[in-house]
């Protein structure tokens, strides 16, 4: 899914930078589309979830958006990279301060090997 969302962004990028017209309006444009991306991703994520003949018209309505406008395609990336990014460091932090945790326990917690010798 990083990739596909690298993909994405690289790609709407690449069609602002033939085109020769990218200005600070462009780019406030793609910022403030990225949670409209993420909002369609979570709408998608269910219906593909749930009805999956009827996930063909989402599907193909973000497929026509993202050849459409190089905007959609960079905001769809974002969000594609920040929703599988936010869990994977969320439970990296986790995993870290349960380590953090241990050495200073001597043993994880909830752990009893330690009592049982």
């Amino acid at each position: 899914m990083v990739l596909l969302g690298g993909l994405l962004f690289v790609l709407g990028a690449a069609r602002f930078i033939l085109s020769h017209r990218f200005s600070f309006i462009d780019a406030l444009h793609c910022c403030l589309a990225v949670i409209p991306a993420g909002l369609f991703l979570l709408v998608v994520a269910y219906v593909v979830q749930h009805a999956r003949l009827a996930s063909i018209i989402p599907l193909c309505a973000g497929g026509l958006l993202a050849i459409t406008s190089p905007m959609v395609d960079i905001s769809l990336g974002l969000a594609l990279m920040g929703a599988v990014a936010g869990p994977a460091l969320s439970e990296w932090k986790s995993a870290k301060r349960l380590v953090e945790n241990a050495g200073t326990d001597g043993a994880f917690p909830g752990c009893d090997e330690h009592k049982n010798g």
